[in-house]
């Protein structure tokens, strides 16, 4: 058997529905719309949990549901729901722009995944092959733009920033920042962890994280820097190696550096700029302060309730004293649910992102302070989390919390965590 026939023995089996099927064929592919823009990644992301959710219905797949996270994340939901409709402007709340209306359908989504792992665990070989493969591509084309000038299509970037297959947007180095954690955890977990298998492990993350740095990307810099100390503390087997690669990366960013004058004024522009905020070296710009500056208002006119959902850009059109401070969001998950969802949705936020900071002080103590090593998380959960942590990080600058391209690459690996925890029972 050829390693094509394998490839379509295994996902597309002759004991497997013709429905399932063709979700796991979406499932794989999943990782090549992320670089289409967000129409596709939204689509494939919708269709795998309109799945899960006519068959959990037709299977009567009532253990899916019953565990903290649904019920966590349904109430959070309901009380969006309950909030954009009780605003002032429901249809701009809820309908308008990214609908929160429907973002029940990240919880379906997670729960698609852990489906569809559990009933055919080898796609998960050929989702990571491919999101690994999309992520190569788009790195390749960034170092070719980079040293051109021009993307393989032809693409210039409209500023300093290297954008490659992404043309216009100014999105690769946050998306390589989303996805090469991912990709890390699902490769040390499928293809093991020998010596050769170290290397290739690092090569991988260390061409990555040097095109993030030349994206000029601020914010997922720091979130790939971020990552790699957490798995420098933290993780079981990739201490040594991820410290010996990260001073490569280091030594290769020094460098180029010396010959990238866009880079160099990109950087020194962010420390002029994070040394003028109202608390100096917080890792924002006083432009992000403004849009800060807006949400605290919008949460003084309702201080338990907030606004709404996504009405910081309604307000922001409509009230003539927040028009100089504003953009489309306020680049940050917690400032924006403070004045669109008040305190108590502020209250998931913070217990969202202290679950994980437990989960990481926990692996912390126990491998640093006690004297028995047996590991709490596995190298590939670790990764997992810890990229979560960053991603929920307070202090630093995020896109809309309701952005559906990005919500895509922000609830999938937490698809993954729950298999992994499933397997383990």
């Amino acid at each position: 058997m050829n390693t094509l026939q394998k490839f379509f023995y295994e996902v597309a089996g002759p004991h497997i529905p013709v429905s399932q099927i063709i979700i796991n064929f979406i499932f794989i592919l999943l990782p090549f719309t992320f670089i289409t823009g967000p129409f596709l990644p939204d689509l494939f992301l919708s269709l795998i949990a309109l799945y899960f959710l006519i068959i959990s219905a037709q299977k009567r797949l009532f253990t899916y549901f019953q565990n903290w996270f649904v019920y966590f994340f349904s109430a959070f939901y309901f009380y969006i729901l309950l909030r954009g409709i009780f605003s002032a402007y429901p249809f701009e709340s809820l309908i308008a722009y990214n609908g929160p209306i429907f973002y029940f359908r990240y919880l379906f989504f997670i729960l698609g995944i852990f489906y569809l792992l559990n009933n055919n665990s080898k796609i998960l070989k050929y989702f990571c092959i491919s999101l690994t493969g999309t992520i190569i591509f788009s790195v390749l084309d960034g170092y070719l733009q980079w040293s051109t000038g021009y993307n393989i299509f032809g693409f210039q970037s409209p500023s300093i920033r290297v954008t490659g297959i992404f043309g216009k947007e100014e999105i690769l180095g946050h998306f390589l920042a989303h996805v090469v954690p991912i990709a890390f955890a699902l490769m040390i977990y499928i293809f093991g962890k020998s010596s050769k298998k170290m290397f290739v492990y690092m090569s991988f993350l260390v061409i990555s994280e040097i095109m993030i740095f030349i994206t000029n990307d601020r914010a997922a810099f720091l979130k790939i820097f971020q990552f790699t100390l957490l798995l420098i503390l933290l993780s079981n087997q990739f201490k040594v190696y991820r410290i010996i690669s990260f001073f490569i990366s280091g030594i290769i960013i020094y460098v180029l550096l010396q010959f990238s004058t866009d880079s160099i004024q990109r950087y020194s522009q962010t420390l002029v700029s994070v040394s003028e905020t109202t608390i100096p070296y917080m890792p924002w710009t006083s432009g992000h302060e403004k849009h800060f500056s807006v949400t605290i208002e919008m949460f003084k006119d309702n201080p338990l309730f907030g606004q709404g959902p996504q009405l910081f850009k309604t307000l922001c059109q409509i009230i003539p004293a927040y028009q100089d401070r504003c953009t489309s969001h306020p680049h940050n998950y917690y400032f924006q649910t403070l004045g669109e969802l008040g305190l108590i949705g502020i209250v998931f936020l913070f217990l969202s992102f202290f679950y994980l900071a437990y989960i990481l002080c926990k692996q912390f103590i126990h491998y640093w302070f006690t004297k028995n090593k047996n590991i709490i998380y596995p190298d590939h959960e670790l990764a997992l989390y810890a990229h979560t942590f960053v991603l929920v990080w307070p202090l630093i600058p995020h896109q809309s919390f309701y952005n559906n391209w990005l919500n895509v690459l922000v609830y999938l690996p937490i698809g993954f965590l729950f298999y992994f925890k499933n397997k383990k029972k």
